[in-house]
């Protein structure tokens, strides 16, 4: 029966519909997997600039949906050769469909002082300072290095070579932080462990390399931006251009704080 319906002359609608059935499913599988590489994207503000410009490209493109749906149950309900090739590609838009939905509802990567707090006590306190003395004792007199880990991958450096560099991801994926900036400068005051990217923004441990007096923290505190933790520990934002030139939810943190040292 199968032969029979392959061997069967076509006329120009059927080669039409065939055609569209390709078509659709080609253009759909390639716009689900464009969506679900933005909505797996871990930088906020350029996945919700995809993502845009994807459900765009859909409104234009809607009607290749109905022929994707017609194409599907014809699938679903015939055997021909055309049908069990885009049945295996109908199988991977749900699939793929299914990931996109999994991703858009998974717990939204966030950051303010109070996650910082929470990552930065314990364990990590003493990782964080030992990485940075470690790679400021490795670089040369009058040196800085500065680097942020992008995407998991682990560029090239100047200053250390491929195995540190190794190493060094290695020590900042454990702390859950992305990227350093230390320095051995005569004057060199503190140096920053960067956190976390939100957007145009991003979260930065300063340590310091003395202990900050009253007056010190006072200043510090006086910043929008900064926060001082204790008395060698300082939460940095630096925003964006566009960005709001303030740690956001710093007034609730240093209440907390207050709260926090007379209880």
């Amino acid at each position: 029966m199968e032969n029979k319906e392959i061997s069967k002359p076509i006329n120009k609608r059927q080669r039409f519909i065939r055609f569209m059935r390709y078509l659709s499913v080609a253009v759909v599988t390639v716009w689900l997997l464009a969506f679900l590489i933005a909505s797996a994207d871990k930088e906020d503000f350029r996945a919700v600039g995809v993502i845009v410009f994807l459900i765009f490209v859909f409104l234009v493109t809607v009607p290749l949906i109905g022929f994707w749906i017609y194409s599907f149950v014809k699938a679903v309900r015939r055997r021909t050769k055309t049908d069990k090739i885009l049945l295996w590609f109908h199988i991977a838009d749900l699939l793929l469909l299914g990931g996109i939905v999994y991703l858009l509802n998974r717990p939204p990567m966030k950051c303010d002082a109070f996650i910082m707090a929470e990552c930065y006590n314990g364990e990590p306190v003493f990782w964080m300072w030992n990485t940075v003395d470690r790679y400021r004792d490795m670089l040369p007199d009058s040196t800085r290095l500065v680097f942020e880990f992008d995407n998991d991958e682990v560029s090239q450096s100047d200053i250390l070579g491929e195995f540190e560099m190794k190493k060094l991801k290695e020590r900042l994926d454990y702390l859950g932080c992305i990227g350093i900036d230390v320095n051995n400068y005569p004057n060199s005051e503190y140096s920053t462990i960067r956190f976390r990217r939100m957007n145009m923004g991003m979260y930065s441990y300063r340590l310091y390399n003395h202990p900050l007096s009253y007056d010190q923290q006072d200043s510090i505190n006086a910043d929008p931006c900064l926060i001082v933790y204790n008395d060698s520990t300082v939460f940095e934002f630096s925003p964006g251009v566009l960005g709001a030139q303030t740690f956001p939810g710093k007034q609730e943190f240093v209440e907390a704080q207050k709260r926090n040292e007379t209880d």
